[in-house]
C-alpha cells in the first residue's frame, strides 16, 4: 500500500483524535503539570485513547445510537474542546512557565524528534505493499469495527459475521477505529481496513512517547527515557512485529498502561480529586482495550505498593482503591454483559479437560522470548546475565561481554555508592531496576502457577507475557546506560554523549527494521483485493462462499488466503467465519463446524463429493488463488469460473439437481 493523501489524513486525523481530547480532560480535571512536557503529552494520549470506548458503552448502555452525522459533530466538538483548551493556562504563571520551560527543554525535545521521526519512517515502510491488514487477527478486527458502525453502538451478537455467535471480544482498541472511521465518513469494508492499517502504525509509532514517559517517570531521567524511546521504537522486534499479527488491540493496551500507572503514582502525593478520576478513567479504558495487559499492569501496580507500604503511605493505596473502583463503575456494564456469558462462566469453572488443554498451551514460547535483537535488550537489562550464562547461545564472546557488562555495572555502584553526590541517583537506578525485575517475575510465577499445583488463569497465557517483555527490557535498558553515563561524565558531557548514544542507536537500529512484516502472515495480495472488489460489485448480495481454510490453533480454522476476508469486505457470507467463532458460539456448534472445515483444509475444494454436500448446503461461489498446492476447479462440471486474474478466481457452484 502506497502513503497517499488519504493515508496521512488517517494519521494526522487519528493523533488529533486522540491528542486534543486527551488535551481537553487534562485542563477539565485540573491535573498537575509535569516538568517534563513528553510525560504530560503520554497522559493526554492515553485519556483521549480512554474516552472514545468509555462514550461509546455508554450511550450504548442509555440507548443512544449513533449515525454518521451525530458522531461527526459529537467528535468534532471534541477537538474544538482541546483546540480551546490549548489557550486555556493551566496556571497563573503558566504563558511565562511554559515559555521558559520549553527552552530548556529543547535539546531534549529535538533529540527526541529525531527519534520519533525514525521510527514513523519505518512504521510506514512496514506498511508499503500490504493491500490488507497481515494475518487471522486482522479479520475479527474490521468486523467488530464494522459491527459498530453499523450499529451505531455496541452490539450484543456477532452477526453477521458469526450467525448466532456473542460479541464477548475486549472491543475498545475497535471503538477508537470506529470513531476516527465516522469522523472521515469512511464506513465501508475497504475504507476501515485502510483505517486499521495506518491507525494502527500510528498507536505503533506512539510506544516511544509512552516508554518515554515511563522511563522518565521511574528513573527522573530525560536520558534515561530517551535511551529507552530509542531502543523501544528502533531495535526492540516488539512491538513493531504486532503489525504482522494484527495485535492492535494489545498494542492499545500497552499505551494506556503507561499513563495508567504513572498517574496512579502521583496519587501518592496529597489528595489531587482531578488525578484520582484521570487514574479511573485511563485504568477504565485499559480494561476495555485489553484485559491481558490490564492484569500485567496489576500486577506492576501490585510491586509499585510495596516501597508505599515500606513507606508507611496507606492513603496512597486507599486512592488507588478509589480510583479501581472508578474504573470499575465506568465499566459495569461491560461487566456485567460479561457476567451472564458461559464463557464467562467456563473461565471461573472451567471442565477437566479444558484445564490439561490450557496447561498444554500454557507453555513459554522461546521463539518469543528470543525473536531478533531480544538477546540483546534482555543481556542489557540483565546486567549482562543472560549473556554470561548462556542464553540463548553461549558463544565465548558472548559470554566475555556478559561477564564485562556485569563487572562494569557492578564496579560503578560500588564506587558510587562511596560518593554521596552519587548516592542518590545510584538508588534510584537500583529501585526502578529492582521494581521491573520483580514485575517479571511476578507475572511469571503467576502465569505458571500450575507447575506449583494452583489454579491457572485462563484467560491470560505466559506468551502474552513474553510478547510484553519490550516494556521492561527497553525501560531497564534506557535506565542502566542513563545511569552508567550520569556517574562518569559531568552533567553537561552526559548529556550531550547520551544524546549521540540515542541517535546512534536509533539511526542503526532503524537499518535493520525496514523490512519486518512475515510474508506467511500475509494472506491477501493485491490481487486478492481487485478480487474481493470485483466480487463486491458484480457477485448477488445472497451470494455464499466457500473458501480455502486451515487449522490455524486448536479448535480454530481460519482462511489461507484472501478470500478469508469475503464477509468483513464485500457483505456476502461465507461458510468461515472470523477465527472468534471458537468463543462466541456453544461447544456443540463450534465442534460440529469443525468437522467441516477439518474436510475442507485436508482436501481443498476440488473433491467432487465435497462440493455436492457443500451445494446442498446454500454454498453458491468457491474462491481460490491458484498456486502449487491447489487443484484448478476448471475440469469439474458443477463449477463455472466467473473471474480470474493474478492467479485469483471465482467460481459459482452450481446449484443442486432436483430430487
Amino acid at each position: 500500500m502506497q502513503i497517499d493523501t488519504a493515508g496521512w489524513q488517517i494519521w494526522i486525523g487519528g493523533l488529533l483524535l486522540l491528542w486534543l481530547p486527551g488535551v481537553f480532560l487534562h485542563r477539565l480535571l485540573r491535573l498537575p503539570s509535569h516538568p517534563d512536557w513528553l510525560v504530560t503529552l503520554a497522559i493526554q494520549l492515553g485519556l483521549g485513547l480512554a474516552l472514545w470506548p468509555l462514550l461509546l458503552l455508554w450511550s450504548s448502555t442509555l440507548g443512544w445510537r449513533w449515525t454518521a452525522s451525530a458522531a461527526q459533530i459529537t467528535a468534532g466538538g471534541w477537538l474544538l474542546a482541546g483546540a480551546a483548551s490549548l489557550l486555556w493556562p493551566p496556571g497563573r504563571w503558566a504563558g511565562r512557565w511554559t515559555s521558559h520551560h520549553f527552552q530548556r527543554q529543547r535539546f531534549w525535545g529535538t533529540l527526541f524528534a529525531c527519534v520519533l521521526a525514525l521510527t514513523l519512517a519505518t512504521r510506514l515502510l512496514h506498511i508499503r505493499g500490504l493491500a490488507l491488514p497481515a494475518w487471522v487477527d486482522s479479520v475479527h478486527h474490521v468486523a467488530i469495527i464494522r459491527l459498530l458502525l453499523d450499529a451505531g453502538a455496541l452490539p450484543t451478537h456477532f452477526d453477521p459475521y458469526i450467525p448466532g455467535g456473542l460479541l464477548l471480544y475486549h472491543w475498545g482498541y475497535h471503538a477508537g477505529v470506529a470513531w476516527l472511521a465516522w469522523l472521515y465518513g469512511r464506513l465501508d469494508g475497504f475504507g476501515v481496513v485502510d483505517l486499521v492499517l495506518h491507525y494502527g502504525q500510528l498507536l505503533n509509532s506512539l510506544t516511544v512517547v509512552m516508554i518515554y514517559a515511563g522511563a522518565r517517570q521511574l528513573f527522573a531521567s530525560r536520558r534515561a527515557g530517551l535511551l529507552a524511546a530509542a531502543l523501544v521504537g528502533l531495535v526492540s522486534w516488539f512491538p513493531a512485529y504486532f503489525l504482522t499479527w494484527g495485535r492492535y488491540t494489545h498494542l492499545a493496551g500497552v499505551l494506556l498502561m503507561v499513563p495508567a500507572l504513572i498517574t496512579l503514582w502521583q496519587l501518592r502525593k496529597p489528595f489531587h480529586p482531578g488525578t484520582l478520576i484521570a487514574a479511573g478513567l485511563l485504568l477504565a479504558g485499559l480494561a476495555l482495550v485489553h484485559v491481558r495487559v490490564a492484569l500485567l499492569a496489576a500486577l506492576l501496580a501490585a510491586t509499585l505498593a510495596v516501597p508505599l507500604l515500606l513507606q508507611a503511605r496507606p492513603g496512597a493505596l486507599l486512592r488507588w482503591g478509589g480510583a479501581a473502583l472508578v474504573a470499575l463503575l465506568l465499566t459495569l456494564p461491560w461487566w456485567l454483559w460479561l457476567a451472564e456469558s458461559n464463557w464467562a462462566r467456563s473461565m471461573i469453572s472451567p471442565r477437566a479437560d479444558n484445564l490439561l488443554s490450557w496447561a498444554a498451551y500454557n507453555q513459554p514460547d522461546w521463539g518469543l522470548l528470543w525473536a531478533p535483537r531480544n538477546s540483546l535488550l534482555v543481556a542489557a537489562s540483565s546486567a549482562g546475565v543472560s549473556w554470561l550464562f548462556g542464553w540463548p547461545t553461549g558463544t565465548l564472546p558472548t559470554r566475555l561481554a556478559g561477564a564485562g557488562w556485569l563487572a562494569l555495572l557492578a564496579g560503578t555502584a560500588l564506587w558510587a555508592w562511596r560518593h554521596p553526590t552519587l548516592r542518590r541517583a545510584t538508588t534510584r537506578a537500583g529501585a526502578g531496576w529492582l521494581l521491573l525485575a520483580g514485575w517479571m517475575a511476578l507475572a511469571t510465577l503467576l502465569l505458571q502457577a500450575h507447575h506449583l499445583g494452583l489454579p491457572s488463569l485462563r484467560f491470560i497465557h505466559i506468551n502474552a507475557a513474553i510478547i510484553t517483555l519490550f516494556v521492561p527490557l527497553s525501560l531497564a535498558s534506557g535506565g542502566l546506560l542513563a545511569w552508567l553515563s550520569g556517574v562518569w561524565l559531568p552533567p553537561q558531557l552526559a548529556r550531550i554523549s547520551t544524546g549521540l548514544l540515542a541517535l546512534a542507536i536509533a539511526v542503526s537500529g532503524a537499518q535493520g527494521m525496514r523490512t519486518l512484516v512475515n510474508p506467511a502472515t500475509v494472506l491477501a495480495t493485491p490481487a486478492d483485493r481487485v478480487a474481493l472488489t470485483w466480487i463486491r460489485d458484480h457477485v448477488p448480495a445472497d451470494a455464499r462462499f466457500a473458501v480455502p481454510m486451515w487449522r490455524w490453533m486448536k479448535g480454530v480454522y481460519a482462511g489461507s488466503d484472501g478470500g478469508y476476508w469475503i464477509p468483513v469486505l464485500t457483505d456476502r457470507a461465507s461458510i468461515l467465519p472470523p477465527a472468534l467463532y471458537n468463543e462466541a458460539l456453544p461447544r456443540n456448534t463450534v465442534g460440529q463446524m469443525n468437522k467441516q472445515f477439518a474436510r475442507i483444509a485436508e482436501t481443498g475444494l476440488a473433491d467432487a463429493d465435497l462440493l455436492a454436500e457443500l451445494a446442498a448446503q446454500g454454498v453458491t461461489h468457491l474462491y481460490q488463488r491458484d498456486n502449487d498446492s491447489t487443484t484448478p476447479l476448471e475440469n469439474n462440471n458443477s463449477v463455472q469460473l466467473l473471474y480470474r486474474q493474478q492467479g485469483v478466481s471465482v467460481y459459482q457452484l452450481a446449484a443442486p439437481a432436483s430430487p
